[in-house]
């Protein structure tokens, strides 16, 4: 274990400082032959003397050698970008490639994927001999079935390379390098296939797909997928959902909880093999060729690697009466990984799935010695030491759920008290009936029947306790400090039994506190700014505001089509990423459907204050259902006009400039936008909605020098008809933001009006070209955040 820590640090010092691989290696020469020289030459001299240095040296070495091996690798799997960049010029067009087949999958919508090893293209009629890795979309209409191995030559369409558009997406572009792709596409056509194996992994995992669904009705054929193998891409989005909220996700991603019931039948015979020493070597043979063969029909997941590793080294103890110390058993399983796949550290299952054995390893046998004796054993004590490993692991994972997704499960230990005794069985008996039922069917009928009823248990559960609004909590936490609060709490219980180190573990645990408490009163401290995302929802707006005082505000609600729309796309997971429950207040422009799009989805999810709209109505059916929506649940609807001020943190200022009173309404839906100037401090943001050139007018003729803003929203997109002279001269930002799609159909951005905003302020942003945009003001000047 504590190699691995001290593995551990190499890396992520190498992670993180980045020093030249030469340098390194040359540092680890010199701490090796200082190593060698200490322990067998100077050790005849001085030997206690000499055994401290080796020792220091040794782990000085041990350092640099896992900060070599990470750069080593970095450098050998990272992706040229420049290698990226030419294959980006040639991004929608068709390529014929020859490479073969490294990895097959699905991605989270159900495509098949694939991994090709490119070894030949033919870019503008010549042959490119430039290897690299490209993960392809299959092509529903292809018919040719691709195995790892197989040797291609294809036609591929060339995909744009992926940019992370919105703070909260997650960076495709950068999982694809960090995984050494140097671009993705689609397969389009197989011209020749050539397979190099006849038996593969995927094969296995193909033939146990296609017999659940023959043994299954179709929801459980779905769920056994995921059960047995981890292969969730059929299941819904909501189904999905409830698992997580419900604190089940963990029995879909073939964890160490899944190695455990296949081999525990293995368990019950090693008796049989340890009379003998052939015996002994013919056992650990045996659950050898069993683990790895389950661990490649799963995709050798960190999970099923960590388990497989720390079960195999305890069934060797077990046989050869070695010293058996559990997280020394997890530390090698984390050290062997570590060493093969450095990379491994930064994933998400792989931090889960040690983190969790872990607090397990610590904290239970402390927890044990305190339950009382009578509900230790029997059918009770394995019902409550259920309860008590999934308050731990829910406990202990706290953090790290909160970190990665923002959500956090109250009602996993009654879940999983429903689920996890019937795993024990469903696991090994459903996947034992679809390896064998092709060749002996009749005899597993009886046994299908009850794995099926399992099932449709499992996914009763889910569904019920998931559907809860109860069920979990979404929270937002990115304080480092609060790791070590949590690393410091699971020390301190372990270290409950142990005199010597309780006292000292408490006041690492109280000094964590500390630390922890201080950077919230500093965050605090900070908070007082008002923070200002113009999100990326193509061709239409949406704008967060984050007032000093903790208050939400958005300014649209993005775009609608009738496959999506920005609400359920863009705002809720940056809202979910964020923590955020509730919008105080709530600005819809004007009622077009790239403003309101996102508003039926967003009033279903989120909890709104108020609804501030333009007086302007529109016959759509979009429009009409938010006015529903807004009655039925009893949110407040206000029609502000200029003049009017919508209150909201008391910290800054929000002022009505548009539409115009009067008699004589402009009949066209944009020039009766709300227009907002929003004033904090000495800044001022200026927000217009799609006011065009007649709005614009009555705004400069009314408020002339007061519009003059720090920050203006580019009106209709940037469109020729807006952000004319009029208005410009008296806004003069210094930044202007045109919220609009890199490709549309309106000709956005007009060529007359960028030249307006390149005249009238200093820069100029577009969310097609750069995302989001994030600014700050601390009310006296506004700073752009590169996120």
């Amino acid at each position: 274990m504590r190699l691995f820590l001290v593995v551990l640090a190499g890396t992520l010092t190498a992670k993180s400082a980045l020093a030249p691989i030469w340098l390194t290696g040359i540092v680890n020469v010199i701490l090796l032959m200082g190593w060698i020289c200490s322990e067998f030459l100077l050790r005849k001299i001085k030997p206690i003397k000499a055994a401290r240095i080796a020792t220091t040296l040794y782990l000085l070495f041990l350092f640099t050698s896992s900060s070599f091996l990470f750069l080593i690798r970095e450098y050998y799997h990272g992706v040229n970008t420049d290698l990226t960049e030419t294959l980006n010029l040639y991004a929608w067009e068709e390529l014929r490639v020859t490479g073969y087949v490294a990895k097959s999958g699905q991605s989270s919508t159900g495509r098949n994927v694939l991994s090709v090893e490119i070894k030949d293209s033919y870019l503008d009629g010549t042959i490119w001999p430039q290897n690299y890795r490209i993960r392809l979309y299959e092509n529903p209409e292809t018919d040719t079935e691709l195995f790892p191995g197989d040797r291609i030559e294809c036609t591929i369409r060339i995909y744009a390379f992926p940019e992370r558009r919105n703070p909260h997406d997650f960076d495709y572009g950068k999982w694809l390098h960090r995984n050494g792709y140097a671009t993705h596409g689609e397969l389009i056509a197989v011209h020749e296939r050539s397979p190099l194996q006849r038996f593969s992994a995927e094969r296995v995992r193909k033939k146990i797909r296609d017999q659940a669904e023959i043994l299954f009705p179709e929801q459980e054929a779905k769920l056994a997928k995921a059960l047995f193998l981890g292969y969730k891409a059929e299941l819904t989005a909501d189904t999905r959902d409830h698992f997580s909220k419900a604190g089940l996700s963990h029995i879909m991603a073939v964890s160490g909880l899944h190695v455990g019931f296949i081999a525990a039948p293995f368990w019950l015979i090693i008796p049989w093999f340890w009379r003998t020493r052939r015996g002994k070597f013919l056992g650990l043979i045996l659950l050898t060729l069993l683990l790895f063969g389950y661990a490649s029909i799963t995709g050798f997941s960190p999970s099923v690697n960590r388990a497989s590793l720390m079960l195999w080294l305890l069934t060797y103890g077990k046989l050869f009466c070695r010293i058996r110390n559990s997280l020394n058993l997890m530390g090698t399983a984390a050290l062997i990984i570590t060493l093969v796949n450095p990379s491994q550290l930064f994933e998400v299952g792989f931090q889960l799935s040690f983190s969790a054995v872990t607090v397990i390893l610590l904290v239970m046998p402390v927890l044990q010695k305190i339950i009382p004796q009578k509900w230790s054993y029997g059918v009770k004590g394995s019902l409550f030491s259920v309860v008590m490993i999934s308050i731990v692991v829910q406990a202990g994972l706290f953090p790290v759920l909160i970190h990665y997704f923002n959500e956090f499960s109250i009602t996993g230990p009654i879940s999983n008290t429903l689920v996890i005794p019937l795993l024990s069985f469903t696991v090994p008996a459903g996947l034992l009936a679809v390896l064998s039922a092709p060749y002996i069917p009749e005899s597993f009928h009886l046994l299908i029947l009850p794995v099926q009823w399992s099932l449709q248990w499992i996914a009763g559960v889910a569904e019920t306790i998931g559907s809860s609004k109860f069920s979990a909590l979404s929270l937002q936490s990115s304080e480092i400090s609060l790791f070590l609060v949590w690393i410091s709490s699971t020390l301190c219980l372990a270290a409950f039994q142990i005199p010597q180190l309780r006292g000292k573990m408490l006041i690492v645990f109280l000094i964590s506190i500390l630390i922890w408490k201080c950077e919230k009163a500093m965050s605090a401290f900070d908070t007082s700014s008002v923070k200002v995302t113009f999100l990326d929802v193509g061709q239409g707006d949406a704008i967060h505001i984050e007032t000093p005082g903790g208050y939400h505000l958005l300014i649209d609600a993005g775009r609608w089509s009738p496959l999506s729309n920005s609400g359920d796309r863009t705002l809720i997971p940056y809202f979910r990423y964020h923590g955020i429950t509730r919008l105080d207040t709530v600005i819809l422009t004007h009622p077009h459907a790239d403003h309101i799009g996102g508003m039926p989805a967003l009033m279903h999810e989120m909890q709104i204050g108020r609804i501030y709209q333009s007086d302007a109505t529109h016959n759509s059916l979009l429009y009409r259902q938010i006015q529903r929506l807004a009655e039925e649940l009893e949110i407040p609807v206000f029609l502000p006009v200029a003049g009017d001020i919508i209150e909201s943190d008391p910290a800054l200022r929000l002022f009505v400039v548009g539409p115009e009173t009067g008699p004589f309404r402009d009949r066209n839906p944009n020039n009766r936008s709300v227009a907002i100037k929003m004033v904090y401090g000495e800044t001022s943001f200026f927000f217009t909605g799609d006011a065009e050139r007649n709005q614009e007018r009555e705004m400069a003729n009314r408020y002339g020098d007061f519009l003059k803003s720090e920050v203006y929203k580019a009106g209709h997109h940037a469109s020729n008809t807006s952000s004319t002279e009029e208005i410009m001269r008296y806004v003069q930002p210094y930044y202007s933001v045109a919220s609009l799609s890199f490709r549309n159909s309106f000709g956005h951005p007009g060529r007359d009006a960028v030249n307006r905003l390149a005249i009238h302020s200093n820069e100029q942003l577009y969310t097609s070209l750069s995302g989001a945009v994030v600014l700050t003001s601390n009310g006296r000047r506004v700073n752009q955040i590169m996120w």
